[in-house]
């Protein structure tokens, strides 16, 4: 979830030695897509397939794709400083700001939502409560996913988030002084490329070699590090280009039109829930199934981000959708809608408390007819989500952000 500066251009345009980071203004509208993915797919998941329309109900069960959209735009926007530094010579921010920093961006929000829903019994945390708040808790059996079940992602990033100084600084050494940007690139891409073949080759070894690691291992950084690499190399050409006019001519011209890209990537998309779906509880992941849903997200999420990244960022009816107020201001709370919205909709339907058996809560879906109404969850996903996610950005996120120079 990392944040960028504003820019006077329209474009993303970077000087070679520019110290500062570059805006992309459409980033937060790429943002907001992937957090209502979520929504979506979590909506139709707790209606069930009778409350939804059977397409409908198909093309939600794969929307939990919008953590993929999460995890190549995290694998660009952080590594993309990295690779700026390193193409211009100089170090580097510092492994403690950096970590600082994103302590401030994911804990306080995190730490919040988990302690509220922990408190209204939305769920029991047990004597392994510090695994939740420590995002250890995709590393057990038993926790893997308890508490904000869709927080196992942030557990998945704040791995990633350990493992980009160790890499970037081991690339720094590799180099020598005085090598030509394409020759650092040349590097960082072949980096990137190893990065997303490891992906590939941990979940063949976990399918084949020790499969009752399938229920956690979907979650582990090593299996979903491709997803990560596909934004790191993205973020080099980024930055490669900044130092090339005529490499950045070359991309520019080629994603100048945005909706072909996207046109491209929603067929993809389309064509995967049509024909491959969901895991099934009966295959998990494992196989073919599980490289397949990789590849493609990876490839699909590409697309997106090519014509956000690169091109005339104030030209065409994509770019314009996503930079618009209501889309970018979903985008720029897309952290807090991301960690309030499943709990809230969980309250819609009755459940019982697992340490006493009671109800817990009533389940406002009573109310309108006794049964889990999509349309419903959709409202209480998107609407109270929403609520509570400006209300954690104005109150919580945005002000904490204060503390970051701090540490340097």
């Amino acid at each position: 979830m990392e944040t960028t500066t504003e820019s006077p251009t329209p474009a993303a345009v970077e000087p070679a030695a520019a110290p500062g980071r570059v805006h992309f203004p459409c980033f937060e509208g790429l943002r907001a897509l992937a957090a209502v993915m979520v929504v979506v797919h979590h909506a139709s998941s707790l209606a069930g397939e009778s409350r939804s329309p059977g397409f409908v109900h198909r093309t939600a069960s794969v929307l939990d794709s919008g953590v993929a959209v999460f995890f190549v735009i995290s694998g660009f926007l952080i590594y993309r400083p990295y690779v700026v530094a390193h193409l211009a010579g100089r170090a580097p921010i510092r492994a403690r700001a950096f970590f600082w920093r994103r302590l401030l961006r994911l804990v306080p929000a995190y730490w919040l939502a988990l302690t509220f829903f922990w408190y209204l019994g939305n769920f029991d945390l047990g004597h392994d409560w510090w695994r939740y708040y420590l995002f250890a808790q995709i590393y057990s059996s038993t926790t893997t996913l308890g508490g904000l079940v869709q927080a196992w992602s942030l557990c998945t990033e704040v791995t990633f988030y350990l493992m980009v100084p160790v890499l970037a600084g081991a690339l720094c050494r590799l180099v020598k002084r005085g090598s030509t940007p394409r020759a650092v690139a040349t590097l960082q891409l072949g980096a990137c490329a190893a990065l997303y073949a490891s992906g590939f080759v941990a979940r063949q070894l976990i399918s084949h070699r020790n499969p009752r690691w399938r229920g956690l291992s979907f979650q582990w950084l090593p299996t979903n590090i491709d997803l990560f690499a596909v934004g790191m190399a993205i973020a080099v050409v980024s930055a490669w280009a900044s130092t090339d006019g005529r490499l950045r001519a070359r991309v520019d011209r080629l994603a100048s039109i945005g909706e072909v890209w996207w046109v491209a990537g929603i067929a993809l998309f389309a064509w995967y829930a049509a024909r491959v779906g969901p895991a099934s509880f009966a295959e998990g992941y494992r196989g073919w199934f599980w490289q397949q849903r990789q590849l493609v997200l990876g490839l699909v999420t590409a697309l997106l981000l090519v014509p956000v990244v690169f091109g005339p960022q104030d030209r065409g009816a994509v770019r314009w959708l996503l930079r618009t107020r209501p889309v970018a201001w979903i985008g720029m709370v897309s952290y807090g809608l991301y960690l309030w919205h499943f709990d809230w909709m969980k309250r819609v339907i009755e459940n019982r408390n697992g340490i006493t058996g009671q109800v817990a809560w009533p389940g406002w879906a009573h109310s309108f007819g006794g049964d889990t109404n999509l349309l419903l969850l959709l409202g209480v996903g998107l609407g109270v989500g929403s609520l509570f996610a400006a209300a954690s950005w104005y109150l919580l996120e945005q002000p904490v952000e204060r503390f970051k120079s701090l540490v340097r």
